[in-house]
């Protein structure tokens, strides 16, 4: 995965009013823009929903969501063009000089930039700061100690420069603290009846038969919203966890999510297998029939908007389920005081 972001989600099924939200900005920049990629692109989510974008080409901040585009007024739009104008020039010079500094003189190289909060079901929150040099995380922000924490020696060099601008350190620490979390409620408001929603999963099962003389089974869910989801497997009518794989909680980019559960079990068994799945108040038991064949499923993807392609090209923000049920996140959590 390019950019290290697992949110680990909590295997429970969860109530419409008690739901964890997140605003993220993921911001790009590439050392060739001959590679199908504007040299530049920034895009901002709510959850699992684009609700802005920026690139290189098109030079505009705009609207990936209607409610977006009906709250705010063109100033805002205008105000937050010129700041991405002034980032995607900063971004250059950075990638400039990171690749200096690792002596890559040529080839095609990324800097990516990951900013962003997040309100838990239990009222608290966390924010977030880091950046990533060609698919590895570079250098993480820790806001409560107010400094960096450097993940190579090259990022050590880094650390050393930005430690020195004590007024950036104290604005970021404000800006995920307090700024973030109000344009997080600000943005649940406005987008309301599209965040608040429910769409329970269509199911599809799948039977695989390799030459080893194993059987997988594989059960997927797609189209679901809100991405807390349950996918356990029933072996002779009795729930069994502990022989299944679980597949990342992925989002669609049409604003749902989809996911996966398998097993393996002999090609000569003559048990019974189903699927089971929970979703809000969705529940649903699909027969798996251990068969030698295969039931084609498509992954429901948007069209290939710049929006989009970041988000294939990057791998962002991927969801995983954890059976313990425990939320954990690759990036440094803190919370918000």
């Amino acid at each position: 995965m390019i950019f290290l972001l697992y949110l680990l989600m909590t295997s429970a099924t969860q109530e419409s009013d008690a739901r964890s939200h997140s605003l993220r900005y993921f911001r790009l920049g590439v050392s060739d823009a001959n590679q199908g990629i504007p040299e530049f692109i920034s895009v901002g989510y709510v959850d699992s929903h684009p609700i802005t974008s920026y690139d290189s080409e098109k030079r505009q901040k705009l609207p990936q969501a209607s409610w977006m585009e009906e709250n705010l007024e063109s100033d805002h739009w205008e105000k937050y063009t010129q700041l991405l104008r002034g980032w995607q020039q900063a971004f250059k010079v950075e990638l400039k000089t990171l690749q200096n500094y690792y002596n890559h003189t040529g080839g095609f190289h990324i800097y990516q930039r990951m900013i962003g909060c997040e309100l838990l079901e239990d009222g608290s929150a966390t924010g977030f700061l880091q950046y990533a040099y060609d698919g590895k995380d570079f250098i993480i922000f820790n806001k409560d100690s107010l400094s960096w924490i450097a993940l190579d020696n090259v990022a050590r060099l880094t650390k050393q420069a930005w430690e020195t601008n004590w007024n950036e350190l104290r604005y970021q620490k404000n800006w995920l603290e307090t700024e973030c979390i109000a344009w997080l409620k600000k943005f649940l408001n406005f987008g309301n009846d599209t965040l608040q929603r429910t769409e329970s999963p269509l199911l599809r099962g799948n039977c695989k038969k390799s030459s080893t003389g194993i059987t997988i089974l594989t059960c997927r869910a797609y189209g679901f919203y809100p991405p807390e989801i349950t996918m356990t497997w029933i072996k002779n009518g009795e729930l069994i966890t502990q022989e299944s794989e679980y597949g990342d909680i992925l989002p669609n980019g049409d604003g749902t999510y989809q996911t996966w559960i398998s097993i393996e079990i002999d090609s000569q068994s003559k048990d019974h297998y189903s699927c089971q799945v929970e979703h809000n108040d969705f529940l649903k038991v699909l027969h798996v029939p251990v068969e030698s064949k295969s039931t084609p499923f498509v992954e429901i993807v948007s069209g290939l908007t710049i929006t989009a392609l970041f988000l294939i090209g990057l791998g962002i923000f991927f969801y995983r389920r954890k059976q313990s049920g425990l939320k954990e996140a690759s990036y440094v959590p803190t919370p918000v005081k």
